[in-house]
């Protein structure tokens, strides 16, 4: 998922996927994670939301 710096919120498929497309959310935008286990028909994030460092560093 992106963040930007209004608080909206915009989901992607990966990690990758987000931080391609992070540039078109303007300044104080970040990525964030989470993972998801999935028990029959459900899906439950344990964790909750975590932030992404960029992998430029």
């Amino acid at each position: 998922m992106i963040k930007d710096a209004k608080g909206r919120k915009y989901s992607y498929d990966s990690e990758e996927e987000a931080f391609g497309e992070l540039h078109e959310y303007g300044e104080g935008a970040t990525v964030w994670t989470r993972e998801v286990h999935r028990v029959l028909f459900m899906t439950k994030s344990i964790d909750g939301w975590k932030q992404v460092p960029s992998p430029r560093g």
